[in-house]
């Protein structure tokens, strides 16, 4: 999947768009994290599996040795991706996080601009496309 590309925040609009598509990006990486955790997870259960058979069938020890190796390497993979998914925990949680609190927030101040009688409160941030 290839990293969306945010335009620069010109208005209040365009941080609302950043922020959401921040936090959807960053929730479809969780997803694919996700999987591939899972995945690498159960093929080290197997190859584990395939090395304890192979021991058992009196395959030399070379072999299995390479087998086990295999599997620990995918365990370091289900490893980095379960703490890769935790950063995107936090990302996720950071991104929406900020959507919301850019909304409320400005929201308010777009109402005080609105609101106000002195002409250069208007700030074109709120008004532009």
């Amino acid at each position: 999947m290839a990293i969306t590309k945010i335009a620069d925040v010109v208005n209040h609009r365009a941080l609302l768009t950043a922020l959401n598509a921040i936090r959807a990006e960053t929730e479809c990486r969780q997803e694919d994290v996700d999987n591939l955790a899972a995945w690498a997870g159960e093929m080290t259960a197997r190859m584990h599996g395939v090395a304890e058979e192979l021991q058992a069938l009196n395959v030399d020890t070379y072999t299995v040795g390479n087998i086990a190796a295999v599997a620990d390497l995918i365990a370091g993979q289900a490893g980095a991706a379960a703490r890769y998914k935790a950063a995107t925990d936090t990302s996720v949680t950071q991104a929406a996080t900020a959507a919301r609190t850019a909304h409320r927030n400005h929201g308010r101040i777009q109402d005080a601009v609105d609101d106000a009688d002195v002409p250069m409160a208007k700030n074109t941030f709120y008004r532009a496309e």
